[in-house]
Formats: C-alpha cells, sequence, structure tokens
C-alpha cells in the first residue's frame, strides 16, 4: 500500500510539472492581441472640409490619442511641463563630446546623408559643386536633366581615424538626398532630381574598388530617358535594383516625388519615404516589389497651422530609422516637428514624439538601443526658435533624455547616423558643408539596465488582418502549430505515465493485495456472530454442547423407547413408602 502510494504521487508531481509549462505556453500564444478588421478609407487620404472633419483620418481611436497626451506629454501646447524636466533639458550631456579633428580636413559641398558600412568605415554623400536652390525644379517638381549629371564624387568613405579611403559616384547622381548602408554593405541611395532609388551591391563595390579609387572608367554621360538607364550604362558599378521612372515624377505605383530615405529590415524589406510631394511610406520586399504603402500630403499647398496633423498626414517625411527588434519604423515629419512611430510589419499608427524643447522642424532621426537621436533645423519664421542642435529620446516615454551640440550651435544639421551601440554620432551640416563626430562614453551598467528595460517594455505583436507580410503570419502559425504539439505531447506522456504506473502495480500484486483485503475484511464481518462467539467460549472449557447428538444424524439416534419415572408413577410412589 505504501508502494502505491509512493507511486501516485510521483505521477501527480510529474504530471503537474508536465502540464504547467505547456499550458502557459499555449496561453502566451493564444493571447496574441489582433488588430480591429479596419482599413483607410478613401476620406483619411483626402484634405479636410471644414474644421468638423479636423480629427478625422486618425488611425488612432480618442482615447487612444488622449493617453499618448497624457503618458508622452507630446503636445506643445501642454503647459504643464515639469520645471525640473524644463531646467534639465538645457543641459547639454557631458559625457558626449565632439572630436573636433575628425573629418577636419574634408572639402564638402551640401552634405545630405551619412552611413556606416559593416567595416566600421564611414560614407558621406554630398552634391558636389550642385546646390539646391528656388530654380532647381520647376512649379511641377521637373528637374532638367540637359544640366548632366554631377562631374565630382559624390560618395566619400573614411574609416575611423578620418581618413579617406574610396571615393566615387561622378557622373552617376543629379542630386544626391538619402544614402543607407544595410547590414550586409549595401548602398541604397535616393536622388531627388531623378525621383529614383537605387541599390549597389557590397560585393560589386568591393570588387570595382580599385577602378573606383582611380577613376577607370567612361567619363562620357547619357541622359536616361524614361525606363531606360542609359546613365550607368557606361559605369562599371550599376545598380541592382532601380524604382522608379528617371526625371518622372508620380504619385502612383511605379513613380516617386523627391524621395527622401531609405531604410532596410533585417530581413531585406526596405521602406522608402517619399518624400517632398507625396509625403508617404511605401514598404518593399528584398526583390524590390511593393508591399503597401500609408501616408498622404497635409495641407493643400500651404502648409495647416490652425488645426495638428493626424498620423498619417505629413509635411516632407524626410527620413526613417528601423528598430528591428522592436518591429517599429520611425519618421521624421520634418515641417510637422514630430517623430511618428509605425508598426513596421503593417504600417499601423503607434506613438508620436513632440517637444517644444526641440521645436517645430526636425530633419532627421536615428535609432539606437531603445532611444531616439534627432537633429532638429531652424525656424526663421517662429517666434521663438529653438537652438538647432541633437537630441536623445527616450522611446517609451518621450521624455528628453540629453542634448548635444559642437561648441557653437549648429546651422542646418540634414542627417545623422548612430552606431549600434550609441557610442558614436555622425551628423552631417548642408549649408556650413560640415561632418561633425561626436563620442559617447558607454558603459556595462548601461547596457544592462538597457537589457532589463527592453524586457519589461517588449511589446505585444500586433497582426493587422490584411496585412500583407507573411512572416509575420508565418511565424505566428508555427508559434500556435508547437503550441498545440506541446499540448498533444504533453496528453501523451500523461496516458503514458498512467499505463506504466497501472503495470507496475499489476506486476508487484498491489490490485491483486488489495482485492483479497477487501474479500478478508467482508469474511470477517460476515463471521461475526452468535456461532463464532460460542466457539469462542468453547475453547475456554465450557463444553456443555460437545456431547449433543447432530439431529441430522439419523443413523446415530437411539430409537427404543425410553422409560422414566414419569411412565411408571407407582414404581416412584413404592420407593417412597
Amino acid at each position: 500500500m505504501t508502494s502505491l502510494r509512493y507511486d501516485t504521487t510521483c505521477f501527480i508531481l510529474i504530471l503537474l510539472h508536465i502540464l504547467v509549462p505547456s499550458n502557459v505556453a499555449l496561453r502566451n500564444i493564444l493571447n496574441v492581441q489582433h488588430l480591429p478588421d479596419t482599413k483607410f478609407s478613401s476620406n483619411e487620404y483626402s484634405e479636410y472640409p471644414d474644421p468638423e472633419d479636423r480629427d478625422r483620418g486618425s488611425l488612432t481611436q480618442p482615447n487612444d490619442q488622449q493617453n499618448i497626451k497624457d503618458n508622452l506629454n507630446l503636445e506643445t501646447n501642454n503647459q504643464n511641463i515639469d520645471k525640473e524636466e524644463s531646467i534639465t533639458t538645457d543641459v547639454l550631456n557631458k559625457n558626449i563630446v565632439l572630436d573636433a579633428q575628425w573629418g577636419a580636413q574634408l572639402k564638402l559641398t551640401q552634405a545630405s546623408a551619412v552611413s556606416m558600412d559593416p567595416n566600421g568605415n564611414i560614407a558621406i554623400f554630398h552634391r558636389g559643386n550642385r546646390m539646391w536652390g528656388l530654380y532647381t525644379f520647376d512649379n511641377e517638381n521637373r528637374f532638367d536633366p540637359n544640366n548632366g549629371p554631377i562631374a565630382q564624387n559624390t560618395i566619400i568613405l573614411l574609416d575611423k581615424n578620418g581618413k579617406v579611403i574610396l571615393e566615387w559616384g561622378k557622373n552617376m547622381f543629379y542630386l544626391p538626398h538619402g544614402l543607407t548602408i544595410d547590414q550586409a554593405g549595401n548602398y541604397w541611395i535616393t536622388d531627388v532630381a531623378m525621383h529614383q532609388v537605387f541599390k549597389f551591391e557590397a560585393q560589386d563595390v568591393e570588387k570595382y574598388m580599385e577602378e573606383l579609387k582611380h577613376g577607370q572608367f567612361s567619363l562620357e554621360t547619357r541622359v536616361p530617358n524614361g525606363h531606360t538607364n542609359a546613365l550607368f550604362e557606361d559605369s562599371i558599378l550599376k545598380p541592382s535594383i532601380i524604382l522608379g521612372e528617371a526625371f518622372v515624377p508620380g504619385n502612383d505605383e511605379r513613380t516617386f516625388c523627391k524621395p527622401t530615405d531609405v531604410a532596410v529590415h533585417s530581413n531585406g524589406d526596405f521602406f522608402v519615404s517619399d518624400g517632398y510631394c507625396n509625403s508617404r511610406i511605401i514598404k518593399f520586399n528584398k526583390n524590390g516589389e511593393r508591399i503597401l504603402h500609408w501616408g498622404r500630403h497635409w495641407g493643400a499647398g500651404e502648409p495647416v497651422y490652425s488645426q495638428l496633423p493626424p498620423p498619417n498626414a505629413f509635411l516632407v517625411a524626410h527620413a526613417l530609422a528601423l528598430a528591428s527588434e522592436l518591429n517599429y519604423i520611425y519618421l521624421a515629419d520634418r515641417e510637422n516637428g514630430r517623430i511618428l512611430c509605425f508598426f513596421a510589419n503593417n504600417g499601423t499608427f503607434h506613438k508620436e514624439y513632440k517637444h517644444p524643447v526641440i521645436g517645430t522642424k526636425i530633419y532627421s532621426v536615428a535609432y539606437a538601443r531603445e532611444k531616439l537621436y534627432l537633429v532638429n533645423g531652424p525656424d526663421p519664421y517662429g517666434s521663438n526658435p529653438a537652438p538647432v542642435r541633437g537630441f536623445i529620446l527616450d522611446i517609451y516615454f518621450g521624455k528628453i533624455l540629453s542634448m548635444f551640440e559642437p561648441k557653437k550651435h549648429m546651422s542646418n544639421p540634414h542627417d545623422l547616423y548612430v552606431t549600434e551601440n550609441g557610442s558614436e554620432i555622425y551628423v552631417v551640416e548642408l549649408n556650413d558643408k560640415k561632418v561633425y563626430r561626436f563620442l559617447q562614453a558607454v558603459n556595462d551598467s548601461t547596457r544592462s539596465e538597457d537589457s532589463q528595460s527592453a524586457k519589461r517594455h517588449q511589446p505585444k505583436i500586433l497582426i493587422h488582418p490584411d496585412t500583407k507580410d507573411t512572416d509575420i503570419e508565418k511565424t505566428n502559425m508555427t508559434k500556435m502549430i508547437l503550441g498545440l504539439g506541446s499540448a498533444a505531447i504533453s496528453f501523451i506522456t500523461m496516458c503514458i505515465a498512467i499505463a506504466a504506473i497501472v503495470a507496475r502495480c499489476q506486476k508487484r500484486g498491489c490490485l491483486l493485495t488489495m482485492r483479497k483485503r477487501m474479500r478478508w475484511e467482508a469474511e470477517r464481518r460476515e463471521n461475526f456472530k452468535l456461532t463464532g462467539l460460542l466457539e469462542y467460549r468453547r475453547g475456554r472449557n465450557f463444553k456443555f454442547l460437545e456431547k449433543r447428538p447432530n439431529p441430522r444424524d439419523f443413523n446415530k439416534l437411539n430409537t427404543e423407547p425410553e422409560t422414566s419415572e414419569d411412565e411408571h408413577p407407582e414404581n416412584s410412589l413404592a420407593k417412597v413408602i
């Protein structure tokens, strides 16, 4: 009996150990939040006709917008900013130091973008002797290709010491704007004059590096026409992906209008901010096939200052930043002076970052270790223009953590790049024709705090019913299948354990012993009668029933007539006399 109790206890403990983790995992999988089955309506992409429709077109409900305002403290007109915060935001971060000697020897023109390759080399994209002025484009956003491409090298590659490694890009671009180098070392470039996006493979740049250094290729240029890209026919370095039609501005599936920037996801998908005219974000897969797009232009001809723009309306979508591990994509909405955060898989609005200390213009944004790095721009028409400098924001609460700048305020920073650990910050100036390198002290304690914060604030993956991001859907389906498989394995294991315990009990005879014990107990209760008690007393020399004949044994009975004194009373009387 003790062995059976032991086996039962072990079985219960094993069963709890198996079922509890599997139930928790299955519950976590089934608790995935799903977005409501909503689509962007046509009204969200049209201008608001009257003040009553100002708040239409927002991608979030009014309660969600109120929560954003309350929790993030992002509204410009908020009058309840803490005095302590307003004081600390005027103090520069002493841990961010300018490396004044880095890149001081460079002779740049309008520097529009900066990025870094996987080897830690810094690439600067500039416009050579070309300037973007009032008459660069006509009223229909068309650039005159007869002006020819830029004759100077437009891409400069430097090492960490600021030494020039390579220059290339002459006779290839007309008006450079955005440069992004992805994790594989591929170059993604936007040209606002050509209204196109280009991808140059990393292996091609490395293969022709010596030829690019010495310019050993034809300097003869051709003017692209429509779909043809004769510009690169005589170049040894040709793009592997070309999006858009050369010098054709548009707002459809095949054309752009002054695209500004590219952000590349870890799975190969990439985003294009399109840009000055269209104010939209377009998502492509790694092959350059269009997946989805969202956003529209804010204001009809002139900016609308009488009302706050909704989250899906931009006024110059100027720069992009990706937080792949968090499934976030950030947009610098330049003229609205805000950073917008969307879910990268479906373009759904998540958060807005805005602060009166930053001002009304934000030119670029970068992401590193759960922080946003951004640079603002000058506002000559503002009543109280904010100083032009760099800012660091917390992505969860929107609070300004610190600020940085050179010895004096920047003039017109156009783009910035931040290393993955946040230790290096690079900023390029558009008008002052400078590049800044800031060094930030990063220690292990900060890393541990960031990792703990990431665990606390890890977002749940949201799945939109209409999304075309098949990778997310496959991942969730795989998790569901694994959860069901785990539950099935737990059930099978439980059955096997029960069968093993039963077999063991049969082998030891535990079940037979219990059956016998039950039968013996029943027999004992049945035998507890008066006869048993008499038998017990008879064993103690009460033997008056020992010689009583058995009435069933008729052979042993005496059938002869018995005589007694009762039958012959006269004899008894004679004896008395």
